[in-house]
């Protein structure tokens, strides 16, 4: 190994490092430089979780660094300037962001997408992983548009020192190619599905893993499997508890309830999920037969076409006529 005698600078202003990050997520997932392996995407996940968290105090910081620390009060100039404190959490950043500093970009403190991110980076440095990358990569998707759009109305236009201007445009131009040819892979994927999804809207809910749509719930499957990224589920009633993200004996252990009983086929699988049909909104179904109801009876808990509005069934409704 030579030594020239001079050191080179290690200097990552707090824009450029988490742009850094987000570069190098977009890069592995993106395939631009060939097909992502498990490795690639393994870090992808940790560095766009690093992303996620650097961009958001950078505007903190830009606005006033004190925003950054959990304590607002407890700030001490020379402790931020050596690290030698304790920095808010992505949820907190988010709200001050909102509240404090008004951003224009629209990203809700409960975003559901930065939620799962979070979770998915701590199963890999405490728990262990398994998944498809593939289904990694779909997942990847909402958070990359959001910080894309955060970085580019809330960021960019905020940097006053014209070489870290300059450099993140750059880094900017790099995240932005490999974003689209990421979101194209991944449309691609979905359209080739066309005609295997098509019709099936209704009883489609979305991947626990890629968050695509494109689970059906056929009646017929004994596996439910993901048609996008090969997630396999086990029988409906295995489906629909991990959907709900439990399971039955933690439920019964925990002193809970089971899941709802379908009224068509018998099976306790029915749960309230958004469709492709309705992906906004939840509608209850059987992950064992794939029929859907208006709602669950509440006198039997069995899910049904309910009768006006007395939230029971038609069995419930003829059991209480007898009575009287």
């Amino acid at each position: 190994m030579t030594n020239s005698g001079q050191s080179e600078e290690f200097n990552f202003p707090a824009l450029v490092n988490g742009l850094d990050f987000l570069a190098s997520a977009v890069g592995s997932l993106s395939g631009d430089e060939g097909p992502p392996g498990p490795r690639d995407v393994k870090y992808a996940v940790l560095h766009l979780q690093a992303a996620v968290e650097t961009l958001l105090k950078a505007r903190l910081e830009i606005h006033d660094p004190r925003l950054v620390w959990t304590k607002v009060s407890a700030f001490d100039k020379r402790k931020h300037e050596a690290g030698d404190f304790n920095s808010c959490s992505v949820k907190m950043a988010l709200e001050r962001l909102h509240d404090t500093v008004q951003i224009e970009s629209a990203i809700d403190p409960e975003e559901d997408s930065l939620k799962e991110l979070g979770s998915l980076r701590n199963r890999i440095m405490h728990f262990g992983w398994r998944d498809t990358v593939v289904a990694v990569q779909a997942r990847t998707l909402p958070v990359l548009d959001l910080l894309v759009g955060f970085v580019n109305a809330d960021l960019l236009p905020y940097v006053d020192e014209p070489a870290e201007a300059w450099s993140a445009e750059q880094q900017m131009e790099q995240v932005r190619t490999g974003f689209k040819h990421l979101a194209d892979f991944i449309e691609l994927r979905m359209q080739a599905l066309h005609s295997q999804l098509a019709g099936y809207e209704l009883t489609t809910a979305a991947c626990r893993s890629c968050g695509q749509f494109a689970v059906v719930l056929d009646g017929g499957a004994y596996d439910l499997t993901c048609l996008l990224c090969g997630r396999q589920y086990g029988t409906g009633k295995d489906a629909a508890w991990e959907f709900i993200g439990s399971c039955e004996h933690i439920s019964i252990t925990e002193g809970g309830g089971g899941l709802n009983g379908c009224n068509a086929c018998g099976n306790y699988a029915v749960i309230s999920t958004p469709t492709a049909h309705s992906t906004e909104s939840e509608t209850w179904i059987c992950f064992a037969c794939g029929m859907m109801f208006d709602d669950v009876c509440e006198f039997c808990d069995q899910a049904a076409d309910l009768i006006g509005e007395m939230g029971m069934c038609s069995d419930c409704y003829e059991i209480r006529l007898d009575n009287f």
